[in-house]
């Protein structure tokens, strides 16, 4: 007999089919969180967010056309929530700890921690609509459908969004990096 959480007066999820959300989706949903969110924010806490709204609302997680594109859609929910909140803490002065090193980046190198700082720098000049398009397609791989499930917007919003994005992202690394651009060509 599976477990069931009670939500919403009679609906119900089987803890089984949350788990197996969880199996099939979180290293990728805890990547676009790092991506959505910034440096600094802790991605497993962001992670278990999404997945306690999954099993708050899992009446709606089950009537979903996609429970992909729906988690992925909760994802973006969460990042910008932790954005402005951190917006708001350095507005008041109350952000003064160091920024925590993620506990797997002793081994790599110093190139890829580089790398990595100057693409969340690139993104956090992107808009917040943008930036999730362009996380949600390029880096984690959502169809353009997905995307537009997630946000809640027509596919065509996701097209442009995301060509724009792709535009101002390529500036941005051009402009922070300038010699990466020319070892291409």
């Amino acid at each position: 007999m599976a477990d069931a959480v009670a939500v919403g007066g009679s609906a119900t999820l089987a803890i089984d089919e949350v788990r197996r959300l969880y199996l099939a989706h979180a290293p990728q949903l805890r990547q676009a969180l790092a991506r959505l969110a910034g440096p600094g924010v802790d991605a497993d806490d962001l992670l278990q967010e999404v997945f306690v709204v999954a099993l708050r609302k899992s009446s709606d997680l089950t009537h979903a056309r996609s429970p992909k594109a729906w988690l992925y859609g909760v994802a973006t929910k969460v990042a910008a929530t932790r954005r402005r909140g951190a917006t708001l803490r350095r507005w008041f002065g109350l952000e003064t700890a160091e920024e925590v090193a993620d506990p797997s980046t002793p081994s790599r190198s110093l190139e890829q921690r580089e790398a990595t700082r100057l693409v969340q720098t690139a993104l956090l000049e992107l808009s917040a609509v943008k930036r999730e398009v362009f996380v949600l397609f390029e880096l984690n791989g959502l169809t353009g459908e997905e995307i537009a499930l997630a946000q809640s917007v027509p596919l065509k919003t996701v097209w442009t969004r995301l060509f724009y994005a792709r535009k101002e992202f390529a500036a941005a690394v051009a402009r922070l990096e300038p010699t990466l651009l020319e070892s291409f060509k």
